[in-house]
């Protein structure tokens, strides 16, 4: 008998924004247009990636240990030295809640955004 393992943070989003201009370069998943209802926002700083999880203080550079991106799931794995840093969060999984305006603009500059070995 298989076991379901279930991420800490499950996001399914209803709004996206994909930016690369003027050197900001960040993919932002949310649940809805209001950030007080959950989101993850990944940015480029160099070459470092930001990961923030629903609030400004649950963020950090280098955190995520592994993740994989589909078409139509975002799961990552938080490094353990970050979980503390992210508010206790292991594991983060992000899906469009249906047809998602910018969803596939955004996979693909958070596709671009990770190291070759990701």
């Amino acid at each position: 008998m298989g076991v379901t393992v279930t991420a800490d943070i499950e996001i399914r989003v209803a709004y996206c924004e994909a930016l690369d201009e003027d050197g900001e370069v960040l993919a932002a998943f949310a649940t809805s247009d209001d950030p007080d209802d959950g989101y993850a926002l990944f940015r480029q700083d160099g070459a470092k990636l930001w990961l923030e999880v629903s609030d400004e203080i649950f963020g950090a550079h280098d955190a995520i240990e592994t993740i994989t991106v589909g078409d139509d799931l975002i799961a990552l794995v938080v490094r353990p030295a970050m979980v503390a840093r992210l508010g206790m969060i292991r594991s983060v999984e992000i899906t469009p809640a249906a047809e998602v305006e910018g969803w596939a603009e955004a996979v693909a500059l958070l596709r671009r955004m990770l190291p070759a070995d990701a």
